[in-house]
């Protein structure tokens, strides 16, 4: 705004980013309405102690341009947060599938120790119930042997 340049040159700037709340010499800061031609009632900060002392270089800032220059640094701020949480959700997600993998292989080779002591524990049953089995027909063979020769 040329208005602000004009302004500037009559009353030096501190530099102050945003709103401002104390002037560089530690006083507290007080906002008025200019009167000149050029920015009728135009708001701006001014040092307490020199708003009677316009020579002095104390603080002066128009309110519209703080307020900009607020928003400028909010929304700095607020795309500095939005790149981290990006950057926050990509390492958590590259942990859960680090986790997941690690999960899946633990579990897998949990599940081949539980099939192959299923498989063990069904095969012993099978080779008890084969060895019955073989008794079994051993003993019916011997029965058949004994009634054909009583038989005959």
């Amino acid at each position: 705004m040329t208005s602000s340049t004009t302004s500037s040159a009559r009353f030096p700037r501190i530099s102050n980013h945003g709103v401002p709340t104390r002037c560089w010499c530690g006083e507290g800061i007080t906002t008025f309405g200019s009167s000149t031609a050029e920015n009728r009632y135009r708001r701006f900060y001014r040092c307490q102690i020199a708003r009677d002392r316009k020579t002095e270089n104390h603080l002066f800032k128009w309110i519209d341009e703080a307020l900009i220059d607020e928003i400028r640094m909010v929304d700095a701020k607020h795309e500095r947060v939005a790149q981290e949480i990006t950057k926050f959700e990509e390492r958590v997600m590259e942990k859960v599938k680090s986790e997941i993998v690690r999960v899946e292989a633990e579990m897998s080779e949990k599940f081949k120790e539980k099939v192959n002591l299923e498989i063990a524990r069904v095969a012993q049953d099978m080779k008890q119930k084969l060895k019955i089995t073989t008794v079994a027909m051993v003993v019916v063979g011997a029965i058949v042997g004994i009634w054909t020769s009583l038989t005959v």
